[in-house]
């Protein structure tokens, strides 16, 4: 099984501040670096704005940088005018501070509608990884937005092809492929998790927030179950996988070459 791992950079859960980004990056890039794997940074541009260097050097490291949307919105809450016009400034972000075009998209909270995918084609990215097929918490989180996440569920969940690019959904089994999992599950059920997977796909991709790594007092999750279990079980979920030869690991952008 081909195994994915990627990252939602974004404002802080609760207080919007970029501790995440300043903080929380470089636990995960310690992490990903003792098990020497390449990973996917889906990024809002105000992250990129604000702190240009610490981009410039995960992507020196051999990252990808993907796009998370210009700002942390949802798309499905934006008139087709005001998707174009994250997209392209997104684009142009990348250009001024990284030199690239992204090749991969992720909407905030995984908002992505038909329009947005054909937005997508229009402007050259390679794939978008925005849905989260058999992820029975969307429809638990959000109840306002019931059809779509509907729709979501029963969506194909493996890699599949969208107008002139690539969907590359975030892995599923119920509960989704998440920092949910690191968090909250004990090491036995993780393995049990994991050991699944294959069941139902060739290329497994999980993701977690930057902010996953850093301790959020306001949030009832991180009291219960702290942001240390994020980091000690992301290195342990990556050693149990690398320790399985059936197993390797690739960015995003490889899934798609």
């Amino acid at each position: 099984m081909k195994v994915s791992l990627s990252f939602d950079v974004e404002p802080d859960l609760h207080s919007d501040g970029f501790i995440g980004i300043t903080e929380g990056l470089g636990k995960i890039s310690r992490i990903l670096d003792k098990h020497n794997v390449k990973a996917t940074f889906f990024t809002t541009c105000d992250c990129i704005e604000k702190y240009p260097k610490i981009f410039q050097q995960l992507k020196s490291q051999g990252h990808e940088i993907a796009s998370h949307g210009y700002r942390h919105v949802r798309f499905d809450d934006l008139t087709m005018v005001e998707k174009e016009e994250s997209i392209r400034k997104s684009i142009e972000v990348f250009n001024k501070y990284l030199k690239q075009h992204p090749k991969g998209f992720r909407a905030a909270q995984h908002s992505i509608d038909e329009h947005t995918a054909k937005l997508l084609s229009k402007y050259n990215f390679k794939y978008d990884s925005s849905k989260t097929p058999l992820n029975s918490l969307q429809l638990l989180f959000f109840p306002k937005r019931l059809k779509n996440n509907l729709i979501n569920f029963f969506s194909n969940p493996r890699k599949h092809k969208i107008h002139s690019l690539y969907e590359i959904p975030t892995s599923s089994l119920g509960l989704p492929f998440v920092s949910i999992i690191p968090r909250t599950f004990p090491k036995f059920l993780q393995k049990i998790y994991m050991n699944a997977l294959p069941f139902i796909y060739r290329e497994a991709v999980f993701y977690a927030h930057s902010w996953d790594f850093i301790e959020i007092p306001q949030s009832k999750i991180d009291r219960n179950f702290p942001h240390t279990r994020v980091i000690e079980n992301l290195d342990f979920m990556i050693d149990y996988l690398k320790n399985n030869k059936n197993h390797e690991f690739f960015k995003m952008e490889e899934l798609v070459n």
